[in-house]
């Protein structure tokens, strides 16, 4: 199985790499997502850290969110304990490679290996065709060996007492924030404040979106155990003007 995410979304970009994969692979491709922001690296880093454990072992995950493709940043694919990822080495596998420690790591730089030759279209000539090859078993094949990757720097979520710092993992296509704080450190808490420049926000902590009035804020469980702050039917991230990235203060 191929699992893959880009930032292309409705393209034709996305048929082509499925094309090629075909082309060499009779592996079952599954879409994650090709809506990640362009560009955004952080969210595709914190979507895939978010969705890879729902997959079968053995899962071959393409990632292709790659600003610098043509650059001299690496086209690599890892081997961990129960998966396998391909894509750009830009910090995107920084979060997954914390759960799962890679067991070797192989620079696509093979070109047997390798669809076509273009400086802008890495995920048909290198990372489609990497993942369709892994599928079928030619991991060691790809590369060379690396001894290290690229990591994205994050700000890892605090408890200090009353105070909670962390950071906006993404902003969903509803507007809600999604943050990369444990909602276990919410137990038993009615309502907590955020801190905008100089302005409080006092929000309360619910279970589901309707026990509250259309229009006010309120913070929940986003179902993968972390604080997600949204807006019954409305934007949390305009309101609050946070963006992916942003710095969070919680008080309790």
């Amino acid at each position: 199985m191929i699992v893959f995410l880009t930032d292309w979304g409705n393209s034709h970009y996305v048929g082509i790499c499925k094309g090629v994969i075909r082309q060499i692979s009779d592996a079952e491709i599954i879409d994650l997502t090709h809506e990640i922001s362009s560009f955004n690296v952080r969210e595709a880093m914190y979507i895939l850290s978010r969705s890879f454990y729902h997959f079968p072992k053995n899962t071959v995950f393409l990632a292709v969110v790659d600003y610098g493709v043509g650059s001299s940043r690496k086209a690599i694919a890892a081997k961990t304990r129960n998966y396998y990822f391909v894509g750009p080495d830009n910090g995107l596998f920084t979060l997954v490679f914390e759960e799962e420690p890679p067991l070797e790591i192989r620079e696509l730089n093979n070109k047997k290996f390798h669809y076509l030759n273009s400086n802008t279209f890495h995920g048909r000539d290198i990372f489609a065709p990497a993942a369709a090859y892994i599928s079928n078993g030619d991991f060691k094949k790809l590369g060379d060996l690396l001894p290290n990757y690229a990591t994205m720097p994050y700000l890892k979520p605090k408890k200090n007492k009353n105070l909670i710092t962390g950071e906006v993992a993404y902003i969903d296509k509803f507007g809600n924030i999604e943050t990369n704080i444990p909602f276990e450190w919410f137990a038993e808490i009615e309502t907590l404040k955020i801190r905008r420049k100089r302005k409080f926000f006092e929000i309360p902590i619910v279970d589901f979106y309707s026990e509250i009035e259309t229009g006010q804020l309120i913070a929940h469980n986003d179902s993968t155990g972390y604080l997600e702050i949204a807006v019954n039917q409305g934007n949390a991230a305009n309101i609050l003007n946070l963006d992916s990235g942003d710095p969070l203060e919680l008080i309790l």
